[in-house]
């Protein structure tokens, strides 16, 4: 137990945390009331069961999201930190819920994929902070929050469009305490730990990269641009490591990047 917890001291050294803290409260929803769950979904039987294989994959993210930000609650140092964790984890609960209300509005919550399993059962297994907070908060929120926007933009549904709205604000947040916490953080990683994160970041990269693929097809079903969600997500975490101001232990392969991309031919139009 750490005898900090008893220290008379006032932690102020992240008044943007505090700020961060402020808007969580400030944007708070309640999935039950917030969505109208009665009105019927615009989707047929084929187009349903495609969107719920996809949104499987960012339901079992969530459900690992909610575990990891309570986990961190008591690793992470700094007070301000824990405010903003706990808004999270609350955020995350409501995620968990109202993605599983969709799921089964759709069609079923379908198996897991074993690429998202191997990745989300390693970031709930570390003990370390810096791992965690770099995995969910920099690598899976971001690519979820892009992931979002090409849904939205692809499908018309109102339904499916004030879920993937109300969470993806939420996912800004998560992000945003990456940006804010994570290079105060990344200052006291060691060498060796440094090196170990910078090969997990490999190795997440390539399980994700690999559950996107295996649901190209239900992707192209619902005219999802894959592609697109990928290049947003590479340019969005390039624009928060940016924001950062520091690239320590932090993973970026261009040769990497465009061999993903490649993967994927750009829509025709």
């Amino acid at each position: 137990m750490s005898f900090d917890l008893f220290r008379p001291e006032i932690d102020a050294s992240h008044p943007r945390l505090e700020r961060l803290f402020e808007q969580a409260k400030q944007d708070f929803w309640n999935d039950s009331t917030a969505i109208d769950w009665e009105q019927p979904l615009t989707l047929n039987a084929a187009e349903r069961k495609a969107l719920a294989k996809i949104l499987s994959l960012i339901y079992y993210g969530e459900r690992a999201a909610l575990e990891v930000s309570a986990q961190l609650v008591p690793l992470v140092e700094d007070e301000q930190a824990k405010f903003v964790l706990a808004c999270q984890v609350i955020e995350e609960a409501k995620h968990v819920s109202a993605f599983r209300r969709l799921l089964l509005k759709l069609d079923v919550i379908h198996p897991c994929n074993p690429w998202v399993r191997r990745t989300l059962v390693d970031l709930v297994a570390t003990k370390k902070a810096s791992f965690k907070l770099v995995g969910m908060q920099l690598i899976v929120e971001n690519i979820a929050n892009q992931l979002f926007h090409v849904i939205h933009d692809a499908i018309a549904d109102p339904t499916l469009r004030k879920v993937l709205e109300y969470v993806g604000r939420d996912e800004k947040k998560h992000t945003g305490l990456a940006v804010l916490y994570l290079p105060s953080v990344m200052k006291k990683v060691g060498f060796v730990e440094a090196q170990h994160l910078y090969l997990r970041q490999v190795y997440w990269s390539f399980c994700i990269s690999q559950a996107i693929w295996d649901h190209r097809r239900e992707a192209d079903a619902l005219h999802i641009d894959i592609r697109t969600a990928l290049k947003r997500g590479i340019d969005a975490q390039d624009r928060l490591v940016e924001q950062m101001g520091m690239r320590r232990a932090i993973f970026k392969n261009k040769t990497l990047e465009n061999l993903v991309l490649s993967m994927y031919k750009p829509r025709e139009t």
